[in-house]
């Protein structure tokens, strides 16, 4: 996994490496929104529409107690293309810890037609929303989020279907030189092995197009999957999505 940032409203082509990025410790006890901004596939196994499940979890530090997190949906799209999302709600209104917070993500390639009707449940209004958290502890949450980590551990394991990715990214306030920091803006999670070889000089971020590509050829689609993770203010005063 490699991970690279861009700043909040960045025209900028240059992907920030991960390494140069300064934490904001203002945002400590604050309430964020987590969206997924970009998903984009080069390859998946099979051939034709891939039918996709994602879950995300993490902490939501509330007063008092520590909410365990799951959050899954599901799309479709085909090799060296993505679903067309943008803004799409994961965690609305996750509290900020001391310490930061604490992301995973699991991406499932459904290759059996019987799981249809089971991940239907992820187009229904509570999933299609996101999570929408507030300072206290909320009991509904678990059923919702054990739901959903249960489903997708189910189906993970059923069958031809394959597990894709995963990744755990934790996101904090320290100053050490291996460790990623939390602040406003937008997070790309490279799938990749070739982390050891990585610069970010050598890729560039289309901000019209919400896309990644080669530098200098603005109409190649590069040979990895990433996804685009935007972390900015939440407002309780918002309108619902």
């Amino acid at each position: 996994m490699v991970l690279g940032y861009i700043p909040p409203g960045s025209t900028a082509k240059q992907v920030t490496s991960i390494g140069e990025v300064t934490a904001d410790a203002n945002l400590i006890d604050r309430q964020i929104k987590i969206t997924l901004d970009k998903f984009f596939i080069a390859k998946y196994p099979g051939y034709g529409t891939h039918s996709i499940l994602c879950e995300f979890s993490g902490k939501n530090q509330a007063v008092g107690e520590t909410e365990e997190l799951s959050f899954a949906m599901r799309f479709e799209a085909r090799d060296d293309s993505g679903p067309a999302i943008a803004g799409a709600p994961i965690f609305m209104g996750l509290t900020v810890g001391k310490d930061g917070i604490s992301f995973k993500g699991k991406t499932v390639n459904v290759k059996n037609s019987g799981d249809d009707l089971v991940m239907a449940v992820f187009e229904t209004p509570a999933f299609k929303s996101g999570l929408t958290l507030l300072n206290t502890a909320q009991p509904a949450l678990k059923p919702l989020t054990s739901l959903a980590s249960a489903t997708v551990g189910a189906i993970a394991k059923r069958g031809s279907n394959a597990q894709i990715h995963t990744f755990e990214l934790g996101l904090d306030f320290n100053g050490s030189a291996t460790s990623a920091r939390l602040r406003y803006g937008s997070y790309i999670v490279v799938q990749t092995d070739e982390g050891s070889n990585w610069d970010w000089r050598e890729y560039e971020w289309n901000a019209a197009g919400m896309a990644l590509h080669p530098a200098g050829q603005p109409g190649k689609t590069p040979h990895f999957n990433y996804m685009v993770f935007a972390v900015s203010p939440f407002s309780s005063l918002a309108p619902s999505r």
